[in-house]
Order: structure tokens, then sequence, then C-alpha cells
């Protein structure tokens, strides 16, 4: 895993920094024009189930454009909670049933939503994806309709966008092997990337600097600075790993993806603190 060392400059308050006790809100309240929602491990689902099938929840309420999550807050935002049950019928096979509560910001019970399908025991206690994705296919646009159509609609605010401009020093392929895979990991994370990064918002930079070690090792360093469309900085961060004498020299296939998927948090938490920024300026 890779060290990241944050450094702020520019006129923001508390760059890349969450404010205490608050936590980071999810990167995926980018999308637009339609209400928040968090989803929490299921109840009375095996151990190994009830995180799971809360993330693939989440993951398909985000494919109908509503902005879900299951780590984090959401502005506004209403929660899902699940209750499941398994009963037996014959032999190894038994109805799931899971009843869907969503409740509002206030705390009252807005919907229930019953889900139900046959499957095995085994398949339902290892958390079989066909049981779990059956059970999301059959919830999800019910779920969707409430939070979209019934409710009313609450207009998130336009994010700054991201673009990754240039990264320069990496030996091998590094330099466009990082630019594509930290374009992928921030679009992955569901985070505002344009394909033109000089109409971005937030600009990012690269510097990469490799440095022997000993021991058969070298020193990875990597300097991102983000910037404004004007050149100003927003602020810095450093990334540095010691890896394998010779591991960047040439092709660095998962290397650009561990390196980027070290970044996303800090990268949310920029968009966060502008949108605190703004919200303040514009009086939200």
């Amino acid at each position: 895993m890779f060290g990241v060392v944050l450094a702020g400059c520019g006129n923001l308050p508390r760059p890349f920094k969450a404010e205490i006790g608050e936590g980071a809100e999810s990167p995926l309240v980018a999308l637009q024009d339609s209400v928040g929602i968090v989803v929490v491990p299921t109840f009375g689902a095996p151990p190994g189930v009830a995180g799971p099938l809360a993330d693939i929840m989440a993951a398909d309420l985000r494919r109908t454009n509503v902005p879900a999550t299951t780590g984090s807050a959401i502005k506004n935002g209403y929660i899902l909670e699940g209750e499941a049950k398994f009963t037996p019928i014959t032999g190894d096979q038994g109805e799931i049933s899971v009843i869907w509560t969503i409740t509002d910001p206030q705390g009252t019970v807005v919907d229930r939503l019953l889900t139900q399908q046959m499957g095995g025991q085994a398949a339902w206690q290892t958390g079989s994806r066909v049981v779990l994705n059956g059970l999301a296919e059959d919830a999800v646009p019910r779920i969707a309709d409430v939070l979209q159509s019934n409710l009313p609609v609450v207009a998130q605010a336009a994010r700054p966008t991201i673009g990754v401009v240039k990264i320069e020093g990496a030996p091998g392929d590094g330099n466009e092997a990082l630019k594509k895979a930290f374009e992928a990991v921030l679009r992955n994370a569901g985070l505002p990337v344009v394909e033109d990064a000089s109409l971005a918002a937030i600009q990012v930079f690269g510097n990469v600097e490799v440095s022997p070690e000993d021991k058969g090792r070298e020193k990875l360093e990597i300097k991102w600075t983000l910037r404004q469309p004007d050149g100003s900085d927003i602020g810095s961060m450093t990334q540095t790993n010691a890896i394998r004498a010779g591991k960047a020299s040439a092709r660095w296939g998962s290397l650009a993806y561990d390196v980027t998927f070290a970044m996303i948090d800090s990268v949310a938490n920029v968009l966060q603190t502008m949108e605190r920024a703004d919200d303040i300026r514009l009086g939200r």
C-alpha cells in the first residue's frame, strides 16, 4: 500500500482533509437530480452476505441514477435497511425474503418493499452472486421508483470536474500507464472525470522519481499537484513506497493501479472541500 502525505496550498479551507468527526461524503453523490440513499448491511443475513448484498444494492441503484453508497454520508440522504429471512421448503431449497425499509432524513419510514426468491440454503449462506443479484434485480427498480418518482427531488449542485493532464518522470511506460489507471479508477469510483482535462475544474499533474535503495529495492515517489484552470495550485499530495529494483523500468501494469487506488479518498476529499467552499460562498 502506498503512503500518501498531504500538503495543502491555496485559499481553500483545510484542503484534502475532511472535517473531524464528519467523515468524507461519498464521491457517488455526483449524480444529479435525484435523492441519495445510504444502504446498510442487511439484518438477518449470514455474516458473509449482509455486507455484499448491501454493496450490490448500492451499485445497482447507482446504475438507475440514484446516488447510493454503503459507507459514507450523503447530503439529504435516505436510509435503506433490509431484513432477510430464509424459510426452508424442501431439502436444501427454500424461500429467501427481504423486507426493504426506506427511511427519510428525519427518521420517518416512507415505504416498505418485499422481495422473495427461491434458492438453496447453501447458496444463501455462502453469498452466491446469482442469489444476491436476483434479490437486487427485484428490489432496485421499485426502490428507485420510490426515490425518483414518489418523493420530492433533491437536486444536487453540479460538482467540480476532474481531469488528469500530464504525468512526467516515470521510467518505462509509467507516465501513460499512470494516467490511464488514474482516469479509470476515478471513473469507477463515480467521480466526475472529463475527457478534455484542460476543461476540468481540478487538473491533476504528476511527477515521478525513482531512486535506488539497498537490498535490491528502489524508492518510488510521486508528487501529485492539483491545479485550477488558471494555473493556481489547489494543493499537493506525495506518495512514497519501496518497490523491487527494476519493477518500474518496463511495463507498470498493476503497479499503476496500486498507486492510483490509494489516491481516491484524497481526491474525493478535495471535491468535498471545494463543494463546502461553494456552499458557503453561495449561501447554500
